[in-house]
């Protein structure tokens, strides 16, 4: 039987999802995560603060998984 990617996606999360919808779905929460505390002292309503607090995130979460 051939190799079927669909079988592999459903043993990974129980429904044919599939693999990098999940590994950004993975890294979007970890952005979000990492995020939260910057927001809560930095965001003052203001958009541009939140467009940089989610630059710095990003990198944070890039620079971890180095």
């Amino acid at each position: 039987m051939k190799d079927d990617p669909y079988l592999k996606e459903m043993r990974m999360s129980g429904s044919v999802v599939n693999a990098d919808s999940i590994a950004v779905s993975k890294n979007n929460t970890a952005v979000r995560r990492m995020a939260q505390p910057f927001l809560a002292k930095y965001w003052k309503g203001n958009v541009q603060n939140l467009n940089r607090i989610y630059k710095v995130a990003q990198y944070l979460v890039a620079r971890k998984s180095r």
